[in-house]
């Protein structure tokens, strides 16, 4: 699977689960950022910065995803296995 593929497929896993997705210039103003998983308001919430490469946002949003409950929905084991290996 090519990384635009995995990209779509973790994005979409997101939204299924009701986290809004926030592509942002993290590094403005001088802070630098990381991104991943957080609440705003009380609502769930993935920050990625627009300018990582492909790899990193795949990244930051496996580890954000393998904070979440996931059992309720169904995810390609490929896919599964991704967010799986990532640190939580």
């Amino acid at each position: 699977m090519n990384e635009g593929s995995l990209l779509e497929h973790l994005e979409e896993i997101a939204l299924r689960l009701g986290v809004e997705l926030r592509y942002e210039n993290l590094g403005a103003g001088g802070m630098r950022c990381d991104g991943g998983y957080c609440r705003v308001a009380g609502r769930p919430m993935i920050l990625i910065n627009r300018k990582d490469s492909r790899h990193r946002k795949i990244l930051i949003l496996a580890r954000s995803l393998r904070k979440l409950d996931l059992e309720g929905i169904f995810i390609p084991p490929a896919i599964r296995k991704i967010i799986e290996a990532q640190s939580a």
